[in-house]
């Protein structure tokens, strides 16, 4: 029997069906330039449910609390943390670090916001321009292809994300969505068990207490397997839903290449 780790009402939350259509990257990417990149830190709210390794959570969070600048503030609102243009992700770098406190989606550490500024870039490393690891897009296919890189069996090639446009019923662009159809990812689950409120506060707790001068979650639990997964934004790019589910998938069987999770993002701007 599966145990219920947090058990919450969670109300549905009504979202416009609109068409979509796939896309090219730069086609996508294009689109992403008509998104300022304005100064805007709303409340949110986060409404979501995950079935992962014989567990079964619900979320219903407001996350209404005042960011400092430099320290992890649980359920803060939405902040940008700290955006490195010329960031090279494979040195320890306290601007990096910064940056992983800006806000991310719930399960997936998805970025909670698409902007022509921060959706993608590149930086120089040696001799070779490469896509800057701390950019939006960088991070999202990294997340859905993450087996790509990985030994083993499966044929790594086969990992391919697609991008897509969302349409309204007068054919204007309503929203844009990133995912991936029977990919192999290896990525490790945020917020489980209930983080940001029961791990880092408690020196005897199985995580130990959280390091302010190093504010990376306590990441402890990996998923690895063949996946269904996309994130979707709404036309001004916030995200509005992340949604991840196991080739397969039967509520009935407790493993750890078993997942099915889902949450739904709504803003309160002002």
């Amino acid at each position: 029997m599966k145990k219920q780790l947090l058990l919450l009402l969670v109300t549905p939350l009504a979202l416009v069906s609109c068409s979509a259509k796939g896309t090219s990257f730069e086609a996508f990417k294009e689109q992403v330039q008509h998104l300022e990149d304005t100064s805007v830190y709303p409340y949110y709210k986060v409404i979501g449910s995950l079935d992962f390794n014989n567990e079964v959570m619900e979320v219903d969070a407001t996350f209404d609390q005042t960011p400092i600048n430099g320290q992890f503030v649980p359920y803060a609102r939405y902040n940008d943390g700290f955006f490195n243009p010329t960031a090279d992700m494979s040195q320890t770098d306290s601007n990096i670090l910064i940056y992983a406190m800006a806000s991310r989606s719930y399960w997936l550490r998805a970025p909670m916001r698409l902007t022509k500024d921060t959706f993608y870039g590149t930086t120089i490393v040696g001799e070779k321009e490469i896509e800057n690891r701390t950019c939006a897009n960088y991070i999202l296919i990294h997340t859905i292809t993450s087996y790509l890189g990985q030994t083993g069996s499966t044929n790594p090639s086969k990992n391919q994300a697609y991008y897509e446009l969302t349409y309204d019923a007068n054919g204007e662009v309503s929203g844009f969505a990133l995912g991936g159809r029977g990919v192999h990812t290896r990525v490790t689950l945020d917020n489980y068990p209930l983080y940001p409120d029961a791990h880092f506060f408690d020196p005897e707790g199985p995580y130990g207490e959280w390091d302010e001068t190093d504010p990376l979650p306590c990441y402890k639990n990996i998923i690895n397997a063949k996946v269904d997964i996309r994130f979707e934004y709404n036309k001004d790019g916030w995200l509005i839903k992340e949604e991840m589910t196991s080739v397969g998938y039967d509520y009935n069987t407790a493993s750890a290449s078993q997942v099915s999770l889902r949450a739904v993002y709504s803003y309160k701007f002002s």
